[in-house]
């Protein structure tokens, strides 16, 4: 990221920036939510449209290995990235501020059963042109339970892979949105399950999560249809991969669905309070500054697949809580 600034000539800001995209507070108890108007500002140069390209390709690496929450931002940019304007410059420029503030997390994988668990989500009609956004967490827990009624409660992990894209053709619902969202997550889960099993890591149906009744209705064939013959046309797949026991989508509630995260745009406070559960940083740095460096190397090697970075015992400004 040092690295990155100093190549695009981009200051570190003065305060730190906790949020990749700015945030509009909800205004309640209106009874109309109305389009927002264009971008009217005015469109960027040659070099401009280079810089907003360069800042697109270089953060989408890193939050696609690490730094995932940088994925919505760069998925609103991408849209108009082609014929960017002064408004999505400065979107770029917000991105690099909290890249700065954050120049070196880390994510801690923790040993499991090597299942695979997804949880998918969908925001519908936030991007332009009525499209959607569709995200997905994919990580390795413990085994489901075998019952089919009951919900899996696997342990969280850190994320072998982040989805947060654009859906390519518009949807006329928030259901057929989710359902979008498990069709295009499935399909990456199907992929995952056949490399895991070469591995000689078994899979049981893998566990599909999405907060939405009339998704899991759909895949599971529990509802009638009327009005979704363009389900038919594009989703029947997930049925078929539910009767290979493939899949196993299921209901859960919203507030337990990690991928809720990377479809919406949320607060500065939220974000702080996400990356507690996203990074496991400041608990390894806050034990070395105590200079109990022993038990912090075991505990770091213990269930990992790749140590991370230990830090000198100086180094505390990587940290924002031991500031």
């Amino acid at each position: 990221i040092k690295k990155l600034l100093k190549k695009l000539q981009h200051e570190p800001p003065t305060k730190k920036v906790y949020s990749p995209h700015e945030w509009q507070a909800p205004i309640y108890g209106k009874h109309r939510q109305y389009v927002k108007d264009p971008d009217s500002s005015p469109l960027l140069d040659k070099d401009g449209t280079h810089y907003v390209q360069s800042v697109v390709g270089s953060l989408l690496y890193y939050g696609r290995a690490i730094e995932h929450p940088l994925l919505v931002g760069l998925n609103e940019i991408s849209v108009d990235q082609a014929s960017p304007t002064q408004k999505i410059k400065q979107k770029c420029q917000r991105l690099l501020d909290y890249a700065a503030t954050y120049p070196d997390a880390v994510i801690r994988f923790y040993a499991s059963d090597m299942i695979l668990h997804v949880e998918s989500d969908a925001a519908y009609l936030v991007l332009p042109n009525a499209k959607s956004r569709i995200g997905g967490y994919f990580y390795m827990s413990s085994h489901p339970p075998k019952n089919p009624a009951t919900i899996p409660k696997p342990q969280p992990n850190g994320p072998i892979l982040i989805e947060c894209a654009t859906l390519k053709h518009v949807v006329a619902s928030a259901a057929e949105a989710e359902t979008g969202g498990l069709f295009r997550n499935g399909q990456t889960a199907v992929v995952i399950r056949v490399i895991l099993e070469a591995l000689d890591h078994k899979q049981p149906p893998t566990p599909l999560k999405t907060d939405n009744s009339t998704a899991t209705g759909f895949a599971n064939s529990h509802i009638r249809q009327k009005r979704s013959k363009s389900w038919d046309m594009r989703y029947q797949w997930l049925r078929c991969r539910e009767n290979q026991k493939q899949l196993r989508i299921y209901w859960d509630k919203g507030k337990n669905n990690t991928a809720d995260y990377y479809t919406k745009h949320f607060p500065p406070k939220h974000h702080r309070e996400m990356r507690k559960q996203f990074f496991h940083l400041a608990n390894c740095i806050t034990r070395i500054v105590n200079k109990n460096l022993t038990s912090c190397l075991r505990s770091v090697r213990r269930g990992c697949v790749d140590p991370p970075r230990i830090y000198p015992l100086t180094d505390v400004s990587i940290c924002p809580s031991l500031q």
